[in-house]
């Protein structure tokens, strides 16, 4: 007898230290350039800031300097921030808020696969949406009439948008999201902004939180450098923003975290610097893989997909020569990986080790 219901977890990017042993590889060996992060790591002033934090007393157990902080960094007020353990805390914790057993989630496909955990854990029905692609090399864009029409015929009691969506890095059109939560009042529109950073143009205005069904998520775990210390957050009206705070869990941003935060926050242009370096290496990898016959996603995030014929094959091989990427099976998508950049010496040991691998036969 179980007491508990089986929820497929999701698939994450990343160096697993067990799992790469099991492969036979030595972790310390290997590049990731299958999860997202900063290449310039860190603010400088993070190290002193973690160093100075008190970790024999509980921190402030909703985030108060880091949320006030936020809000000053966001131009919201601080009753419309809500701080969490990452982004993916807070997905679990609306789906537990907004869904009844039975009740729908609505998502485009593929997307990040913790939306389809939450929904779960939370007893809802997930339902997809599947974006776009006419092939190899032509990107992965949103169906705005299917989506509209699932909007309609499921009548979704929430609706997750990851834009930049993970793993395509296709982004929505900003009066597309504006026109949805106008459209569709009775369902709450989750839009994860995790990969916004390399936006040229925001993709919503701060009045369209007034409607009500809007919660805004983003994370300082991958372009701020912080993916160790788990600091992400939700903006939303305010009415919607204090039941998540009251729900979350107190104490939820440890107090290195918060105080890594704040003088993160404090340090934007060394945010701005570590954008600017990884959109530079972005495209410096992705054209010299064009150059080389590879069929390249375009992307508007800070990663992309490469169509390799087979993605799980083409990732051991790549390990044999010290580079982890992302196979893309998880998403529905076998013949894709996933590479972000990573410093220029590092992306030029990739394209060393693409050098070794046969172009994939069949269309292109």
């Amino acid at each position: 007898m179980s007491f508990f219901r089986r929820i497929a977890p999701s698939v994450h990017g990343a160096i697993d230290l067990g799992a790469l042993r099991a492969e036979g590889f030595d972790p310390g060996e290997i590049i990731d350039f299958s999860s997202n992060q900063s290449p310039l790591g860190a603010s400088p002033a993070v190290a002193a800031a973690v160093a100075a934090a008190v970790v024999d007393a509980y921190p402030d157990p909703r985030a108060g300097p880091f949320v006030a902080a936020l809000a000053a960094h966001e131009g919201l007020g601080p009753e419309q921030v809500v701080a969490g353990n990452g982004s993916t805390e807070l997905i679990r914790l609306i789906a537990q808020l907004t869904l009844a057993p039975g009740q729908i989630a609505l998502s485009l496909a593929p997307s990040f696969g913790e939306c389809e955990v939450g929904t779960r854990l939370a007893g809802g029905h997930f339902a997809e949406v599947r974006l776009t692609h006419a092939g190899p090399g032509a990107g992965f864009f949103c169906d705005e009439p299917a989506l509209r029409a699932a909007l309609v015929d499921l009548a979704p009691r929430l609706c997750w948008l990851c834009s930049p969506n993970n793993p395509t890095g296709a982004a929505l059109p900003a009066p597309l999201i504006a026109a949805l939560v106008a459209d569709h009042p009775a369902t709450l529109f989750v839009l994860d902004e995790a990969y916004r950073d390399l936006l040229a143009e925001r993709q919503w205005l701060p009045e369209l939180l007034e409607a009500g069904n809007l919660v805004v998520l983003r994370s300082m775990t991958k372009y701020w450098g912080l993916a160790g210390l788990r600091v992400g957050y939700a903006l939303a009206d305010a009415t919607l923003a204090a039941p998540l705070r009251a729900a979350a869990p107190p104490w939820n941003v440890n107090a290195c975290a918060q105080a890594a935060a704040v003088v993160s926050l404090e340090d934007d242009d060394h945010h701005v610097r570590a954008v600017r370096e990884l959109i530079s290496e972005r495209d410096r990898l992705a054209a010299a893989l064009l150059a080389r016959g590879w069929a390249v996603e375009p992307t508007t995030a800070g990663f992309f997909l490469i169509h390799v014929g087979d993605a799980a094959a083409v990732r051991r091989l790549l390990l044999k020569s010290g580079c982890l990427v992302r196979d893309c099976t998880s998403f529905g998508l076998p013949a894709h990986i996933r590479v972000s950049p990573r410093a220029t010496d590092q992306n030029d040991r990739l394209l060393a080790a693409f050098d070794a691998l046969p172009l994939p036969s069949g269309p292109r």
